[in-house]
């Protein structure tokens, strides 16, 4: 009978179809980090050093540009940048 389970999910995941056999219930409340990033600049040390409050930090990219997200540091998608009670937040657009 355990060979019969076993060959189910071998041929499960032959056919792409891997989540539908596994039970992976248990990995439901693993805590990943995700990053959503606006975008990037460099800085020379002494212009670090010289920032103040109220100085305005310029990015590589516009307002209406896509986002990249992160998945533990690798890029896991696209989105943009939205506003959903009265907070910040990214609607994905696609997947990397």
């Amino acid at each position: 009978m355990e060979e019969k389970k076993d060959e189910k999910q071998l041929s499960g995941a032959a056919n792409g179809t891997v989540e539908e056999e596994l039970d992976i219930s248990f990995l439901y409340d693993i805590t990943l980090k995700l990053t959503g990033e606006v975008g990037r600049t460099t800085k020379n040390f002494i212009d670090i050093l010289r920032l103040k409050e109220g100085d305005i930090i310029k990015l590589d990219k516009h307002i209406e540009d896509y986002l990249e997200i992160y998945l533990r540091g690798q890029l896991f998608a696209i989105g943009e940048l939205v506003v959903v009670n009265e907070k910040y937040a990214i609607r994905v657009v696609d997947l990397a």
